[in-house]
């Protein structure tokens, strides 16, 4: 079993990609995009273009949209905590109207999709309420980091965390 302490996996950029390629393999896409209004104040110190880069740390960021010719879909990934994915998205799509960079777009009807290894019943019931689309896609890659994870509070994952820590507070290392 690989060790639980690692650096941070860009996990849910690749899960998104893939699913896009995958059932989207032509149309465009732009992911991590960034949403709502930049300010009148930003916008007439830099312009609408350098004052959305200027301003893009303070906007939320959708994983992905993808530019059917029918709708704009906007993507949420979450391996876990769905909770997170589904109250993103509906705040996610009120601010489409006002995002400079879907501006051509906004003609079009905006969906929802919640990407998700294994849909809970409370998150598909909630999902349905809220106009967003569970999508149950999970490569193996995906379903592995989960399983992973899932295993973290094991008793024999906790019990390899605490002798990791008291071998590394032996040699002098906090």
């Amino acid at each position: 079993m690989p060790p639980f302490t690692r650096i941070r996996r860009e996990i849910e950029p690749r899960w998104v990609s893939e699913y896009i390629a995958e059932t989207w393999p032509d149309v465009k896409v732009q992911p991590r995009c960034p949403l709502g209004a930049i300010p009148k104040d930003v916008e007439k110190a830099y312009g609408l273009e350098k004052g959305a880069r200027v301003f893009r740390p303070w906007r939320p960021e959708v994983d992905a949209v993808v530019f059917t010719p029918g709708a704009l879909i906007l993507i949420e990934a979450k391996i876990s905590k769905p909770m997170d994915g589904l109250s993103k998205l509906p705040v996610y799509k009120s601010l489409v109207p006002t995002t400079p960079e879907l501006k051509e777009y906004s003609r079009l009807p905006v969906k929802m999709q919640l990407l998700l290894v294994q849909p809970l019943p409370w998150v598909v019931e909630a999902a349905g309420k809220a106009g967003v689309e569970i999508v149950n896609y999970a490569p193996k890659w995906v379903v592995d980091i989960w399983e992973e994870r899932d295993r973290y509070w094991s008793k024999k994952a906790v019990e390899e965390r605490e002798l990791r820590k008291k071998r590394m507070i032996a040699a002098g290392i906090k």
